[in-house]
């Protein structure tokens, strides 16, 4: 996400090898869950890059557990090593990053387990540049060899092509890409979207929808593009598509009815061609004086080809409705106020009007309906806010 932008440090904008390995991570999958490798692999691949995966046992198994100590869930299987996003070489929010990762991996394999039969599917064994110790401890150099060389190549995949202003982010780098203002040799002070190797099917999704969408006005100027790079406009954010922030939920705003209306409008488009999107949000969402409303992300701008069922009518569009039950899988995002809805724009604490009311000419009496539902939003969360606040100082007595 690009609004709410924060400068980061100047270091490390072409990360080296050895700042890389800050973010390095070693996860082990035990024998009882070795049918469920490939889940292992695909829940962390969704947040960090793969660079290796270790068989273990015997000798492997014994030398990881005497550096990492046992699980238990008994002998390792295999050893998954992957490595975040480079953004600086000492991170503080990498811990919380990779517990992220962690947890979601967990889930994923936890899926296939019985309620009354969990066990510890995987685990964290050595983070940073204890993986690389923690390697070496198995006893191939060239084993370690080839993670060391995985990162520098990994660190150059993520290189911004053009010179680096600052680095671009919200409270963290992405999970998928690297956002930068650089100095373009044609256009100037520009935004580059650099993809991980692992992301490149959110690339090309999101490519794609940068193209096949350009003639709607809130999809952002696609200046140019290589293998696995977006490069857009500097947009500014006056922040005039906001009314008011939502008490109790992260980064949410209540958006002003022109705004709405526009998102609305936006995705009726995607539906009359065969789209939906998920992840619109206002934190996702910019005002410029100049262009006007932009999306920002359109990583999740999804065909409803992708799926084993006929697309839906209008009235039931995925992006106001939401993705089915039965079809949603863990790598749907799961974010907030999206119940019964498929993006918080649409969501009544937010747009404060049903979408089928913002897609038509404004009547008599909605301005106050809209103002009277965004309010009535406001207050339940503030108080469910502060009851929570109540409850929590009394469980710290």
């Amino acid at each position: 996400m690009l609004n709410g932008i924060s400068p980061q440090p100047d270091q490390d904008v072409r990360p080296s090898g050895d700042a890389a390995e800050a973010g390095l991570a070693a996860f082990a999958v035990p024998d009882r869950a070795a049918h469920l490798l490939d889940e292992a692999i695909a829940g962390i691949a969704r947040g960090i890059e793969v660079l290796a995966v270790v068989p273990l046992g015997g000798e492997r198994a014994l030398a990881l557990e005497a550096f990492a100590g046992a699980g238990s869930a008994g002998t390792p299987h295999s050893l998954i090593v992957a490595c975040d996003i480079p953004e600086t070489a000492a991170d503080p929010r990498r811990g919380g990053r990779l517990a992220e990762v962690h947890r979601h991996t967990r889930a994923r394999m936890l899926r296939h387990v019985p309620a009354d039969a969990e066990f510890e599917v995987v685990r964290r064994c050595a983070t940073g540049p204890a993986v690389l110790d923690l390697l070496d401890a198995l006893g191939d150099p060239t084993l370690t060899a080839a993670v060391r060389e995985g990162v520098r190549a990994f660190a150059a995949s993520c290189a911004m092509p053009f010179p680096v202003i600052r680095m671009l982010g919200t409270e963290q780098p992405g999970f998928r890409a690297r956002v930068a203002l650089v100095d373009h040799p044609v256009h100037g002070r520009s935004v580059c979207k650099i993809f991980r190797p692992g992301a490149m099917a959110f690339f090309a999704r999101e490519l794609h929808a940068r193209t096949a969408l350009a003639d709607q006005p809130v999809v952002p100027e696609l200046l140019d593009h290589g293998s696995n790079w977006l490069l857009t406009p500097e947009y500014h954010d006056t922040r005039t598509h906001l009314a008011r922030a939502l008490p109790g939920v992260a980064g949410m705003h209540q958006l002003r009815r022109d705004a709405a209306r526009e998102l609305a409008r936006f995705a009726a488009v995607l539906h009359d061609r065969g789209l939906f999107v998920l992840d619109l949000s206002p934190q996702n969402v910019v005002s410029d004086p100049v262009a006007g409303l932009k999306v920002l992300d359109l990583e999740f701008v999804i065909p409803y080809a992708d799926y084993p069922v006929p697309a839906p009518p209008a009235s039931a569009s995925w992006s106001v409705r939401g993705i089915p039950a039965e079809l949603r899988t863990i790598d749907v995002p799961q974010l907030a106020l999206t119940r019964k809805v498929g993006n918080s724009v649409f969501h009544p604490a937010v747009a404060g009007l049903p979408v089928e009311r913002l897609l038509e000419p404004s009547r008599r009496g909605d301005g106050a309906r809209r103002a009277a539902t965004q309010w009535g939003w406001y207050a339940t969360l503030a108080t469910a806010g502060r009851l929570h606040a109540v409850v929590a100082r009394r469980g710290r007595l």
